[in-house]
């Protein structure tokens, strides 16, 4: 897909790789960008094609009045996610595996069926940005991991049903960011700029599924050649 001339809508665009993608999205030519914010006033761009959203992906009411103002989209970028660093059995905050699920799969879902007409009429794409989590499960972060499993899941059955209309469904697998969301997460972490320009490749590429970052790299390759192997050695982390 072309991403000069586009119309996006990028959710959690007021920071981290949020931002940094309404920023490369209006430096590569887009003709307008929805900006998806908590609070507009906390929007750092400035520019005549940015319009900014107050949106919470879990409100559906809110959701759906976007969806509404936004019938000219042909890309819908799902940036917003949250992570509570939490173990399954003996978390620390017992509401943690519920937020992770609002947000990352019932709030990505929210988006996806809201849009998803627009989509169908105009042509494009959704880029989900979710985790390579959502293949193996980390043990201190495995309440995320079981989230993004459940919208890597969701991203597919998506994608079926969307492909007959032309519409591409990418899933984006990335090790961590280094954005605030992943502040407690030790290093080696891939910049946002780096995270930002591997997004749009795979928007201009063919695949569907890419996997972001050596870490998200070196455990997908981890995972085609021994499954039992690799979850045994992160068990130790």
């Amino acid at each position: 897909m072309q991403i000069e001339g586009c119309v996006a809508f990028v959710t959690g665009a007021d920071r981290g790789l949020g931002a940094g993608l309404l920023e490369k999205l209006l430096e590569r030519g887009a003709y307008k960008v929805y900006a998806g914010v908590k609070e507009k006033g906390g929007l750092a761009a400035h520019d005549s094609r940015v319009v900014p959203v107050e949106i919470d992906i879990t409100k559906l009411d809110q959701v759906t009045r976007a969806a509404s103002s936004a019938k000219d989209i042909t890309l819908l970028i799902n940036n917003a996610g949250l992570n509570r660093t939490q173990q399954v059995l003996e978390a620390n905050d017992l509401d943690a595996a519920r937020a992770e699920m609002e947000v990352n799969y019932f709030g990505t879902l929210n988006m996806m069926r809201a849009f998803a007409p627009a989509l169908k009429s105009n042509g494009g794409a959704i880029i989900n940005i979710l985790s390579i989590l959502a293949r193996i499960a980390l043990p201190s972060m495995a309440s995320l991991s079981a989230s993004k499993a459940a919208a890597l899941r969701m991203t597919e059955g998506a994608r079926a049903e969307l492909a007959p209309h032309h519409v591409r469904v990418i899933s984006v697998l990335p090790g961590p960011i280094d954005t605030e969301m992943s502040r407690d997460v030790p290093p080696p972490k891939i910049p946002v700029g780096e995270a930002v320009d591997a997004v749009l490749a795979a928007l201009e590429g063919g695949a569907d599924e890419i996997y972001m970052g050596a870490m998200a790299q070196e455990i997908a390759r981890g995972l085609a050649a021994d499954r039992q192997a690799l979850h045994a050695r992160l068990l130790t982390l």
